[in-house]
């Protein structure tokens, strides 16, 4: 061993192709190594996606069952788009308390002292969990309604109307197909 380090350091070319060879080692090493779990989506992630499909999913089948009342259509199909996905925020034990102290100094000026202590407590519930509710629903980016109407009105309007009315939203962020 001693001759193959004395050899080393003796020839530098050897040397150098020592040096890339276990370099070259080093990177197969890494790159053989499995990041796919690093670079997973973490699981709150899924959570909230999860969250926002529901969200989604109860507000398509509430306007499919409201617009399927409408005279004339025989069926309807609603997807609706959003950007984010619905923000929980904890819910909180708050106590507030003001104080207010006046204080008159010797010269008859008065000093007015208010003092406010807001103290809050994250309430947990019966498993030891974050008690939370939504604070913001998604901002809804889109309405795709599918319908087969047999009617004689102009269902285009009404249903333009309808779904900018129940959800709040620009018109031209809807469609609608009539087939």
């Amino acid at each position: 061993m001693n001759d193959f380090i004395k050899m080393l350091k003796e020839n530098k070319k050897l040397s150098y192709a020592v040096n890339i060879f276990i370099l070259l080692v080093i990177i197969s090493i890494i790159l053989k190594l499995d990041f796919s779990k690093v670079t997973q989506e973490p699981e709150g992630y899924r959570e909230k996606e999860g969250e926002r499909e529901d969200y989604v999913y109860s507000l398509e089948k509430r306007m499919e069952e409201i617009l399927g009342k409408v005279e004339g259509v025989n069926r309807v199909d609603v997807m609706i788009y959003t950007k984010k996905t619905p923000v929980l925020e904890p819910v909180f034990d708050e106590n507030t308390s003001n104080e207010t102290n006046i204080e008159t100094s010797g010269d008859g000026s008065k000093r007015e002292v208010k003092r406010e202590t807001k103290q809050s407590k994250v309430i947990l519930g019966r498993d030891n969990s974050v008690v939370e509710r939504y604070y913001q629903y998604p901002e809804i980016s889109g309405v795709l309604l599918v319908v087969e109407y047999s009617g004689n009105k102009d269902i285009y309007g009404i249903l333009l109307n309808s779904v900018k009315t129940l959800l709040d939203i620009k018109l031209n962020d809807i469609e609608i197909i009539v087939y």
